[in-house]
């Protein structure tokens, strides 16, 4: 099994807050509702559910993410018939770079700013993977220099943004402007 989303940006960073598991696995695996009721650290009553509904082959992903990802360990995975890995954090990245949600940007951020990659080993990466990526590459290319422009910046996903380096990637209803060389 192999976390993805917010869980894993927690693993490295210790960041990022999130009610929902992003998890694949290796098999075809049925897995029902799953749920964890706890109490969070603030005294309030909180929930863990795996999104059933996650599913990496819609976005990017690296042929090798099996190879490089981290056994979680400690947790009894020794014990278990399904075992956790976590992406690597250059490969989370670059499962977040095509949709490239504010969240999304946050937490590729975050990982940048705390040295788990640079901003070229981000987009050779990233490249990398859109060899395997069917869609409109435009979009995910812009995403990739946007970000990659942010980390070589030094930018922290909690200090404030340079108005000339922009965030947001075009739109897709901005026809040819989307070429934009950056």
């Amino acid at each position: 099994m192999f976390l993805a989303g917010g869980m894993a940006v927690n693993y490295y960073c210790g960041t990022r807050y999130t009610e929902d598991v992003d998890a694949f696995y290796t098999r075809r695996v049925h897995v029902g509702p799953c749920e964890v009721v706890y109490r969070h650290r603030d005294g309030k009553p909180s929930f863990l559910y795996l999104d059933n509904n996650y599913n990496p082959t819609f976005g990017l992903l690296h042929e090798r993410h099996d190879k490089d990802a981290i056994e979680w360990t400690g947790i009894g995975n020794e014990r278990r018939k399904i075992h956790l890995f976590v992406l690597s954090p250059v490969d989370l990245a670059v499962t977040k770079v095509s949709r490239y949600s504010p969240q999304d940007r946050e937490d590729i951020l975050e990982l940048a700013s705390i040295g788990l990659f640079s901003a070229d080993q981000l987009r050779n990466r990233g490249m990398e993977a859109l060899v395997d990526y069917v869609g409109d590459r435009t979009p995910v290319i812009t995403s990739i220099n946007l970000i990659c422009r942010q980390i070589s910046a030094g930018k922290s996903p909690h200090s404030g943004r340079n108005p000339e380096i922009p965030i947001d990637a075009p739109s897709k209803n901005q026809g040819k402007e989307r070429d934009l060389e950056i």
